[in-house]
């Protein structure tokens, strides 16, 4: 775990554990690089309390996650990753509402999770990484118009994220697949023959249509993003995007063999062709999510207003 924000050290963190995005933060303006690896580091090391059991008992965890939220949300608190994140957020105008969020969600992550419906997938994947684009909107220097989009975007990671850890989350008691569509955790996690394979199979192509969904109506708001910061952004939904789609090119027989990434030379012609504009509009037409899969968030803390 990080302990302090020296510079070298958050984009080594990046590097090491943001692969895909990693790639895309280079393009990004030098301050907004600097504070985008602030929050991917704070955000990682509370992620890690919420995931690593190694890390201690869930009752020991989840009050080193209470600790951390508190020193990031007391404003003049000494020099440490949490109070210097808690710090730059200020700085950026960031609501302590949807920091709130976040951390609350991350809390709520920390112990055995099963979802019964698409709402409470979709106010999970708003809570750990819907208010990540939020905070990152003022990071690169984009208006409060574009928050809905950010959320978008960062819903749509986190179902690809989701589609992806299907059988690591699985040996940590979770699965955020929601049972109403189907299939049962068991299924996903390790499915006994080939029917069963190609049951699971589809739910987890079902969350990737989600996914391009959400990627679709986030990219139809990327004019809201001042350049060079809209190119990192388009660059980082490209590669997420992008190891979805290769998740559902391998297929039902692939998948279980075991997690799926982009090679340097996949990740390398996309940023090339996103780099000349070349990279084709997303397989889904831009549909309103935000009425669709999103109106129950409505009344959270934070939620930005409607498109």
């Amino acid at each position: 775990m990080l302990l302090a924000s020296d510079s070298g050290d958050l984009q080594a963190v990046m590097n090491h554990h943001a692969k895909s995005f990693s790639w895309a933060a280079r393009f990004l303006s030098s301050s907004a690089r600097q504070d985008a690896a602030l929050l991917y580091a704070f955000a990682r090391t509370a992620d890690d309390l919420a995931d690593e059991e190694y890390l201690g008992t869930l009752d020991e965890r989840s009050l080193r996650l209470s600790v951390l939220r508190e020193l990031a949300m007391q404003a003049g608190a000494g020099s440490g990753l949490a109070e210097d994140t808690g710090a730059m957020l200020r700085h950026h105008g960031v609501p302590n509402s949807v920091f709130g969020v976040f951390m609350e969600s991350l809390q709520g992550d920390a112990g055995s999770c099963y979802f019964e419906s698409p709402e409470e997938l979709t106010r999970f994947a708003y809570g750990v990484a819907g208010t990540v684009g939020q905070m990152m909107c003022p990071i690169i220097g984009a208006s409060q118009a574009a928050a809905p989009y950010a959320v978008a975007l960062g819903m749509g990671m986190q179902f690809t994220n989701i589609a992806r850890d299907v059988v690591e989350d699985a040996q940590r008691q979770r699965c955020y697949i929601p049972a109403q569509w189907g299939v049962s955790p068991q299924a996903l996690a390790t499915p006994r023959d080939a029917i069963e394979r190609e049951q699971a199979f589809a739910v987890v192509a079902r969350l990737l249509v989600l996914a391009d969904d959400f990627y679709a109506f986030a990219r139809s708001g990327f004019e809201t993003i001042p350049q060079p910061n809209r190119r990192a952004i388009v660059i980082a939904s490209t590669l997420y995007q992008a190891i979805g789609h290769k998740i559902l090119r391998r297929g039902a027989g692939l998948y279980w063999q075991g997690r799926v990434s982009l090679s340097a030379l996949e990740k390398s012609w996309l940023v090339i062709r996103c780099v000349l504009g070349s990279v084709e509009a997303a397989a889904s037409t831009p549909r309103d999510v935000w009425q669709q899969d999103l109106a129950h968030l409505a009344l959270l803390p934070g939620f930005p207003a409607n498109a």
